[in-house]
């Protein structure tokens, strides 16, 4: 079996390897470079290289173990192993030492190949070390060290599905030294979790997310199928034909991020969602619809457009129109699936009707857009004027405890001017007032901490809706900056104070 490292890395090999506990020398080369690793069951028992560097000679004569020309006398330039054996033979190093500097030497000859992301492999389960050394060394820890050096593009290319479901390993170590990253994102799996969903509660950047996530995938803590096998024949079962599809754990192709369709679906929906007047043209439904056709449209358009779906394209502004729209569907949808709210609501749709004298009328940004062109302004500073129109009314409602009322009014400004850090922190609180926008608020406020990170009061936001989220840890970091930054900030000392009483 052979292959491209550029296909299958390193630490991949060695996790396959490992998880159907093969036996055998996989053989490494990278341009000059030779690197050869001896398995026994699935476990790595010893490795070498013809890097100079990486000779044990080296390591000998750079910790002054042994003189160059004691070197000479025993062989030097033979394998590692008979030369640690010549050397504890004749006295010149004990059994312990000798096996320490086998056991550094294999460790970076393995670090060294983790990194290499070109080259070829070739693994021969007829060819064994011949040599009674086994070296123990922590695989994963290297493996997941090695994620953090790989180049991060490299790493970005090793997920291919976005809903990939991961869950954590039976039997993770706990003597295993996590990164707080690592940690955290291993509490967020107390449940399968697609990848996409993951990488959005990490509050990491997509890209550090996924190469988190990779390092915890090589070191066996976190459990899914990223990407292809390269042990398929090895792994058949006995009665398995040779021409027998790929199983569901091992997809045949890999499926991409995004779609172009996509792209074109998601921009309709966007259009028809902001041109729309009521609740029931933003569902596409008409008033006399039924409660469990609601429901599943409901569920039709979460499936295909809520913003988790198209998390590359955070802090763009086409995802803010998607944050922003997808806040209506769900807006509309708890409306008209309570019976009460929706009676209310139609009473209130009659009620406009009658005194408009039309149910047809322009949709409103068609309207904002001819009166514009008909007073000579450009869309930009119509775009500006009406975006701090759209956020004075969202602070109006919200001053009177009216969120449901905000929501649009701030989703409207932060989709007008989505670089003004004030309408993307208030669409995020007015987004946290409703359980099932919670996870959209994260990635407004996020968005407006970015834009300014030196405001107390976006942090103390965020902080807000940690703690309401029961990110305790995340919610006190978040709260201690903003002290950093503002000591007497009331709304800060406030939510402290809560915090203080919950702990209590």
């Amino acid at each position: 079996m052979k292959g491209k490292l550029s296909d299958h890395p390193l630490a991949e090999l060695i996790r396959e390897i490992s998880t159907k506990r093969l036996s055998g020398t996989l053989r490494l080369e990278n341009a000059q470079a030779r690197a050869a690793i001896y398995f026994e069951r699935g476990t790595v028992v010893f490795a070498a290289s013809n890097i100079r560097s990486l000779r044990l000679g080296q390591y000998l004569s750079k910790n002054n173990l042994v003189s160059k020309k004691e070197l000479g006398s025993f062989g030097a330039n033979g394998s590692d192993i008979a030369l640690a054996k010549a050397l504890s033979a004749k006295g010149a190093l004990t059994q312990t030492q000798a096996d320490g500097l086998l056991a550094n030497l294999v460790a970076d000859v393995l670090r060294v190949a983790l990194l290499w992301t070109d080259g070829n492999w070739e693994f021969d389960q007829r060819a064994h070390l011949g040599e009674d050394v086994r070296i123990n060394i922590d695989v994963r820890t290297l493996m997941r060290e090695a994620a953090y050096r790989l180049p991060l593009k490299f790493v970005s290319m090793r997920f291919r599905n976005p809903a990939e479901t991961l869950s954590r390993a039976p039997h993770t170590d706990e003597d295993q030294t996590l990164l707080p990253a690592e940690s955290f994102l291993l509490s967020r799996l107390d449940s399968p979790t697609p990848l996409e969903q993951l990488v959005a509660v990490s509050g990491l950047r997509e890209l550090d997310a996924l190469r988190t996530i990779y390092g915890l995938a090589l070191g066996g803590a976190v459990n899914g199928h990223f990407w292809q096998p390269a042990f398929r024949e090895v792994a058949r079962g006995v009665d398995e034909p040779e021409d027998a599809e790929p199983s569901a754990a091992e997809p045949a192709a890999a499926v991409p991020w995004t779609l172009e369709k996509d792209d074109t679906d998601l921009l309709q929906f966007l259009e028809r969602v902001e041109a729309a007047e009521d609740h029931y043209d933003v569902l596409d439904l008409t008033s006399n619809v039924g409660a469990d056709q609601i429901k599943e449209v409901y569920y039709t358009l979460a499936r295909r457009y809520h913003p988790d779906r198209f998390h590359l394209k955070s802090g763009t502004p086409l995802h803010v129109r998607l944050s922003a729209a997808f806040a209506n569907v769900t807006q509309a949808y708890e409306t008209l699936s309570d019976q009460t709210a929706r009676a209310s609501y139609d009473a209130t749709l009659e009620r406009k009707r009658k005194f408009s004298g039309s149910p047809s009328r322009p949709s409103k940004p068609a309207r904002q857009k001819d009166s514009a062109a008909a007073a000579g302004v450009s869309d930009l500073d119509t775009n500006v004027g009406d975006a701090e129109q759209e956020f004075q009314d969202g602070l109006a409602a919200l001053q009177e405890d009216r969120a449901d009322v905000a929501l649009p009014h701030f989703a409207a400004a932060a989709r007008m001017n989505p670089s003004d850090a004030r309408y993307r922190a208030y669409y995020g609180r007015a987004l946290a007032a409703s359980e099932r926008t919670r996870r959209l608020a994260e990635n407004e406020i996020l968005a407006a901490v970015r834009i300014d990170p030196s405001n107390a009061l976006f942090h103390t936001m965020l902080a807000e809706l940690y703690f309401d989220l029961k990110f305790l840890k995340r919610a006190q970091t978040e709260l201690e900056r903003a002290l950093q930054l503002d000591p007497n900030s009331a709304t800060a000392n406030q939510l402290r104070r809560k915090m203080q009483r919950s702990r209590r």
